[in-house]
């Protein structure tokens, strides 16, 4: 047995590498073709060109197609050798998918595939692909269930690229790959208890911002704020002229035909202008004496008592007495500010216009002890303490003193005011003075005239009309502070009407009723002054009747209002919530918005 010698030169290798190559080209079909020189150098051109046997191409693709997809490096390799110098023919083609460069020789062909970049379409083929689209277009009109699968196709990757790329924790999960249906729904729960608790949270955190945003907090700086002077309304319990009476009666003598009617008037008409809520009963419902009840406020006026007061003051602002219409019938009222819009001459002359008349008056611990007086009462009388924003109100507490005494009053005050910063909130649970735009009946606002026009309108809705000692012209509700301008007249209330009133008396005094809903939508004054009586005492006074009041001893503390809780409190509570329970931001809603808007317009009909 002979030794097999083996060759391991260099040159017996490259031997065998021809001879395996000798071998593949000979199976190879009759069709190939070799390039001639000038073709193998652009061939060569590509490092990474592949050879495909053209058999398995045809049988592919069927004939006239082109190769497989290859690897296109230099996509201007094709171009640059259209011309072959030599004669021979270098043909590209090249479509959405593949480029094949076809080397024409003597009887046969090769054939090389180059894949193109994404987004790469040469510019000879624009045409093929925009016929390619109408034809599209074309078949989904002709097979609207096709165009509307396609349509979902695109939805459903739609929602799964955005599932996949949102920044929101849990997303993800719902897309991702390699997950099982129970791994799916699990993450969904858990998605959907951090959105309910976030809704939940949420809800009561605005809540809390439309109901209670506001505080109250103590201020005991006493040297640094000044108090406001107690303001009160005096209410004489003579309030008719019997001389005017008996003018009255003398001119009209076809009204009174007997003794016993005059009198019957005179009655009549003393309680007629004492009447109140309190004592509605009182008033004879027998006969009207031929007085209609639009009349009545004109012929209170027309005969009433000359109740001239005088006041003095040792504070360093003079002081006003006004005449005022209240609830309680002719009354006057010192150091208010809106007594003035509740005057006859104020209401006969229909004017709604705000009034100048000056400022508050106030006092300071360093000024010692301030009095202020009022002489020549000369009859007995009923006196409410208020602030200077308010009026005497029916619930509020009455103090009656005699013709004859000498009174002093000692009060005590506290005030509470309302910082710059809570007046641009809305939900401050209180309201200023020249917030008046659902009042009626004056273009001013306080509390006291909120409950009056209430009551007002309680007592039009149940018996159809008003008392006399209300405005009778309503004005439109103004918005956007335009000026109130007058309006219908109100029907006032006869002899029946105030039967009526007499019936529901008690529901109009406390605003209550379980027959009737009562919503009346009146806030506080947001700067308010409360007066307690800390002590009074009388003395018989030769000079007739004559009152004295002031504040003793100085409030030591003050209660301000402040915002809490603001609209920036809220975002931050909120935005806590959703960046706890999912992780997000507010760029993560904003990429919620791009998705579904500009990014869902462009796969959905651009693409």
């Amino acid at each position: 047995m002979q030794p097999k010698i083996v060759d391991s030169s260099p040159s017996a290798a490259a031997r065998t590498t021809r001879t395996t190559l000798t071998s593949r080209r000979s199976s190879w079909d009759e069709n190939e073709i070799e390039g001639s020189a000038s073709g193998r150098d652009s061939l060569l051109t590509s490092s990474t060109a592949s050879l495909q046997p053209p058999q398995d191409n045809a049988r592919r693709w069927g004939p006239g197609s082109g190769p497989g997809p290859g690897l296109l490096i230099f996509p201007g390799t094709a171009q640059r050798h259209q011309h072959n110098p030599n004669g021979s023919k270098t043909i590209a083609k090249a479509n959405d998918e593949n480029v094949a460069i076809n080397q024409q020789g003597p009887t046969s062909r090769s054939f090389r595939s180059f894949r193109r970049p994404p987004l790469w379409q040469p510019p000879q083929d624009r045409g093929k692909a925009e016929q390619g689209k109408e034809d599209t277009e074309v078949l989904a009109r002709q097979n609207p269930r096709d165009s509307r699968g396609a349509c979902l196709a695109k939805v459903q990757a739609f929602i799964i690229e955005f599932l996949q790329g949102s920044s929101i924790h849990g997303f993800i999960y719902l897309a991702k790959l390699g997950l099982n249906f129970v791994e799916r729904m699990l993450w969904f729960a858990f998605i959907c208890v951090a959105l309910f608790s976030i809704i939940s949270l949420s809800k009561r955190t605005w809540h809390r911002f439309q109901t209670s945003p506001m505080v109250i907090s103590m201020d005991r700086n006493k040297l640094v704020w000044n108090t406001s002077f107690p303001s009160l309304t005096v209410c004489p319990h003579k309030r008719i002229d019997e001389l005017k009476v008996e003018e009255y009666i003398l001119a009209h003598p076809d009204q009174f035909l007997s003794e016993e009617d005059q009198e019957d008037f005179r009655d009549f008409i003393v309680k007629l202008a004492s009447l109140t809520y309190d004592n509605l009963e009182t008033l004879p419902l027998n006969k009207s004496y031929g007085i209609p009840s639009y009349k009545y406020l004109d012929l209170l006026y027309e005969l009433k008592w000359a109740f001239e007061p005088e006041i003095s003051s040792g504070a360093a602002v003079k002081m006003f007495i006004y005449e005022t219409q209240t609830e309680f019938g002719i009354c006057h009222s010192v150091n208010s500010l809106v007594a003035r819009y509740n005057s006859f001459d104020y209401w006969r002359s229909g004017d709604w216009s705000l009034l100048d008349h000056g400022d508050r008056v106030t006092v300071h611990p360093l000024d010692g002890e301030i009095y202020a007086q009022i002489i020549n009462l000369s009859t007995a009388y009923d006196v409410y303490f208020h602030g200077a924003g308010d009026v005497p109100s029916i619930s509020k507490q009455r103090y009656t003193f005699p013709e004859s005494d000498y009174t002093t009053v000692e009060l005590i005050a506290l005030e509470i005011y309302t910082n710059e910063e809570a007046r641009a909130t809305k939900q401050r649970s209180c309201r200023f003075n020249y917030e008046a735009e659902e009042m009626l009946t004056v273009p001013i606002y306080s509390f006291g005239l909120c409950l009056s026009e209430c009551r007002m309108f309680f007592a039009l809705r149940v018996c159809g009309c008003i008392p006399h000692f209300y405005r009778n012209r309503c004005g439109y509700n103004h918005i956007f502070g335009t000026q109130i301008r007058n309006g219908r007249r109100l029907p006032v209330c006869g002899l029946e009407g105030i039967g009526c009133l007499v019936k529901i008396k008690r529901e109009i005094i406390s605003l209550k009723s379980d027959k009737y809903k009562i919503n009346c939508n009146c806030l506080a004054n947001c700067d308010d002054s409360n007066f307690f009586v800390q002590s009074y005492r009388s003395r018989v006074w030769f000079l007739g009747a004559n009152l004295q009041w002031g504040i003793v001893e100085y409030p030591k503390m003050q209660l301000r209002r402040d915002v809490l809780f603001s609209f920036a409190d809220v975002l931050v509570y909120i935005g806590g919530l959703v960046g706890f329970f999912l992780g997000c931001s507010a760029l993560s809603f904003t990429e919620i918005l791009y998705y579904f808007t500009a990014r869902l317009v462009r796969r959905m009909f651009l693409s």
